[in-house]
């Protein structure tokens, strides 16, 4: 069955979204923590239906873009991308977080359509990348 379509953003909602990325992953890229150029990635690319909204999109250098690229099913394992048949306000990514000492660590999160997160159990995480959504 064929769902409804979804209208597409408008250029000024997109560079919103795009703004609101660039300052929810500070302008560094989100598997690596590399400074510098970053590229702005669908996780759920848009020829799967991937829209163009804060939970489907994260920073990637070139490097680690050209990677997501070149190994979908890698990616979506480690939590970089988004398979064709999940909805990525549903699916884990994972990110880099400040500790209280100020250090970084990896984690598995939920974005949201409001430019933030919420941290998910890896246990949550991989239950979710298998298919479950609790």
């Amino acid at each position: 069955m064929i769902g409804p379509k979804t209208p597409l953003p408008s250029a000024a909602d997109e560079a919103r979204t795009y703004a609101l990325v660039l300052e929810r992953d500070e302008e560094r890229c989100q598997r690596c923590h590399r400074g510098g150029a970053t590229q702005r990635d669908h996780r759920k690319n848009r020829s799967q239906g991937g829209r163009t909204v804060t939970s489907n999109l994260h920073l990637l250098c070139p490097e680690c873009h050209l990677w997501k690229t070149d190994h979908p099913v890698e990616a979506a394992h480690d939590g970089w991308g988004v398979p064709g048949w999940a909805d990525p306000l549903e699916f884990p990514a994972r990110r880099w977080l400040r500790t209280e000492l100020g250090t970084l660590r990896q984690a598995w999160v939920l974005y949201d359509d409001n430019a933030s997160w919420r941290e998910v159990s890896a246990d949550e995480a991989r239950r979710r990348k298998e298919g479950g959504t609790h």
